[in-house]
């Protein structure tokens, strides 16, 4: 079963901002300008069996990778998929074979794993783990490789809660990722849809977001952000929500989704009334533009920055508390 990761909330807190669906949806967009037409000529790794997998020994990769072709770039909630298609021009095998073999490289970015190619700027910095882009390879670096027109491109997590992995199948037809939820992004379920598959989980609303089985890509940030723009209380038990704040949800998640990869996860781009902006503080006092009070609570294991004000539970939750009062 895929869920959030329970034990990731004081961390969270120290490092801040970690990779969710825009930041993944931007490297996305990165594999297909910089990469996707391309065939492998050289690869580097360190050697670290936890971050590189698919392969026996992490010092094996390149002799699986070389003269390879990445022919297309996919995304399912925080996961990216690299297809690759043997020949690309430096495969004495390439010849022998009439339709080209195929090979995936699945990238999941744990805390604070990163793509970058030489000579672009690092589009997202995570606290404490900055990169320093003059240099190469860069701070951090897992994975470098260099294709046949000179691009290079880096894999990078400093943490290592990352992956890079070589797979013979179809990554989106086996597990993890065939158990991911519907992509938030590229298929959210109509708005009675979501409200009919909300009525069926109990838990507190931000668990159920942070789900990826129930939806993927929504972390900790775009939870938070969605539900203070739909004014749900992150604790509220899904299945109370009325259709109505069903409906806001609904639109909230498509707004802040798009306007999000809209400004290619450049948060200066994002709007100053977001909560986004007031979130990252270590759970000190704080307030959005307006100034109405910022507050922090642990939900399903995780901070969850939302303001009282505007978020407040509704409904079956509150005549269940004011029952259990009398």
């Amino acid at each position: 079963t895929i869920t959030h990761d329970r034990s990731r909330g004081a961390e969270e807190e120290e490092e801040g901002r970690m990779p969710e669906l825009p930041e993944v949806e931007r490297a996305k967009d990165l594999i297909r300008d910089e990469v996707v037409g391309r065939t492998i000529v050289e690869v580097n790794n360190v050697d670290d069996h936890k971050v590189i997998q698919g392969v026996d020994e992490p010092k094996e990769l390149e002799k699986h990778l070389v003269g390879w072709k990445v022919t297309g770039v996919k995304r399912k909630g925080k996961y990216l998929v690299l297809e690759l298609e043997e020949g690309g021009g430096n495969s004495p095998s390439s010849s022998d074979s009439n339709s080209a073999s195929k090979q995936w490289i699945t990238a999941h970015f744990g805390m604070t794993g990163s793509f970058l190619v030489k000579g672009l700027k690092p589009g997202i910095v995570y606290k404490s783990f900055d990169v320093d882009e003059s240099s190469w390879p860069p701070r951090f670096w897992k994975v470098c490789v260099v294709f046949s027109d000179g691009t290079e491109l880096s894999f990078v997590d400093a943490r290592r809660f990352g992956r890079f992995k070589i797979s013979r199948c179809d990554p989106m037809l086996s597990k993890p990722l065939c158990d991911l939820g519907p992509d938030a992004l590229l298929e959210p379920p109509s708005c009675t849809e979501l409200h009919n598959l909300l009525l069926q989980r109990k838990g507190a609303i931000k668990a159920v977001l942070l789900d990826q089985s129930f939806l993927s890509g929504i972390g900790n940030w775009v939870g938070d952000e969605i539900l203070f723009q739909s004014s749900i209380h992150p604790e509220q038990p899904a299945n109370t929500l009325t259709a109505d704040q069903s409906r806001a949800l609904h639109s909230a998640m498509e707004h802040v989704l798009v306007t999000a990869t809209s400004a290619n996860a450049d948060s200066s781009k994002f709007p100053s009334s977001w909560l986004f902006h007031s979130r990252w503080t270590g759970k000190k006092a704080t307030k959005v533009e307006g100034g109405k009070q910022v507050k922090f609570i642990t939900v399903g294991g995780r901070t969850s920055a939302f303001v009282p004000s505007v978020q407040k539970k509704t409904g079956r939750a509150d005549s269940k508390k004011r029952k259990s009062r009398s």
